[in-house]
């Protein structure tokens, strides 16, 4: 019996082995290391060419807030119900969308992230950390690429309303600013463009991936509080980009200092570590409903 008993418990744990193998979670979380993988590849690919500062330069150049949802999507996978089996209608579909990696356009990554995302909210199996996933996932990818292709087509609109505000501003402090269209003006001569690139809304869906990440990683359950949240995290990122906006309209050296010297560094730091604060202030668990 004795023999019978250990050959059942060997049986049995490699049922398991194999029922983990074919986990459902476990095919997100490949599928999630193939993007991921893909994004950096897109970085280095031209390491040959490149000095190792240069390669450096452009891995960080993807963005802490990047790296951080990755991070939160895998933990969030990780920690996420082992027990449901994948059916091969989750291989054959999640492998699907894994192929636009290999088309040539970088863009594919994130219409297969886009895709996997919306997958998972369609086949909730009610697992809040498989949703809470899904959720970074789609945040990425909106800041990657859904974000500045929604923004271009309304940009010339929202570039002409910023100068109206940014000059409107700026008249108070200086009479005779002036501005048209996306250009501003001042009594000394100076003037700014304002471009897609360098409009306050540029940042935007960065500081909400930061928001998303941080707050579904605390918790997966949506509270009223998490959309207050949001949405002074946006407000306070257009505002601060106004006024580094308004401080280079207001005369060349400054011109230089915000947009291209050590102040263009500062601002980075001081709106990252700003966005961070109220991201980690406002999903704390103290605020929250239990």
């Amino acid at each position: 019996m004795s023999f019978i008993d250990t050959a059942a418990e060997r049986i049995s744990g490699r049922a398991k082995q194999r029922g983990r193998a074919l986990s459902r979670r476990d095919i997100f979380i490949w599928a999630a290391a193939i993007l991921f993988l893909n994004q950096l590849f897109g970085v280095v690919k031209e390491m040959p060419a490149a000095s190792l500062e240069v390669l450096v330069s452009d891995l960080l150049a993807v963005g802490i807030f990047q790296y951080l949802a990755w991070y939160a999507v895998f933990r969030l996978l990780g920690s996420s119900d082992l027990a449901p089996a994948a059916k091969w209608r989750d291989f054959l579909i999640i492998a699907a969308l894994c192929l636009f990696v290999f088309l040539p356009s970088s863009r594919m990554i994130w219409v297969a992230a886009s895709g996997i995302a919306i997958y998972l909210f369609l086949t909730d199996t009610g697992d809040p950390k498989l949703r809470g996933a899904g959720i970074v996932l789609a945040a990425l990818s909106v800041q990657e690429l859904w974000g500045p292709l929604s923004f271009n087509l309304v940009a010339d609109h929202v570039l002409r309303a910023e100068a109206a505000v940014i000059g409107t501003m700026l008249e108070v402090a200086q009479p005779g600013t002036v501005w048209q269209d996306n250009a501003i003006r001042g009594p000394n001569g100076h003037g700014v463009v304002i471009i897609a690139g360098c409009s306050s809304f540029h940042n935007l869906s960065l500081a909400l991936l930061c928001w998303v990440t941080i707050s579904r990683l605390r918790c997966q359950t949506w509270q009223v509080r998490d959309f207050l949240i949001g949405s002074a995290i946006g407000t306070t990122m257009i505002l601060l980009n106004l006024v580094r906006i308004c401080l280079m309209a207001w005369n060349t050296d400054l011109y230089h200092y915000w947009h291209e010297g050590i102040g263009s560094e500062i601002f980075a730091i001081g709106a990252s570590l700003t966005i961070l604060l109220m991201s980690l202030y406002g999903s704390r668990p103290a605020g929250r409903l239990t």
